[in-house]
């Protein structure tokens, strides 16, 4: 499949995708259409496919089940998905960029 990249998450799971078609792209291509930059960017995420996103946003968020690998780059790690990790990652940043005003 010389017309795509691959991306794996798990040890028997993989992401195939075209090329030029990763998460960062999507990233900045939503960035683009609405109007933000990089450094108002937050990402979020658990497994080995995630670790150019989250070297890409501002603010990186791994999820307390997230791969080592990605803890390794991440901003922040909060706590799994299960137990409300992205709500309480949401609720710290907030919270510190409210004292920051």
């Amino acid at each position: 499949m010389k017309h795509c990249i691959s991306a794996r998450w798990y040890p028997t799971f993989c992401d195939i995708s075209p090329l030029g078609g990763t998460k960062v792209r999507g990233m900045d291509v939503f960035a683009k259409q609405f109007g933000f930059t990089q450094e108002e960017m937050m990402a979020f995420g658990d497994g080995g496919n995630d670790v150019a996103m989250l070297e890409h946003a501002h603010i990186s968020v791994a999820m307390g089940n997230a791969v080592e690998e990605l803890k390794k780059c991440a901003s922040f790690v909060s706590d799994d998905v299960d137990h409300d990790g992205v709500k309480k990652a949401v609720a710290y940043y907030s919270s510190k960029f409210r004292q920051s005003i």
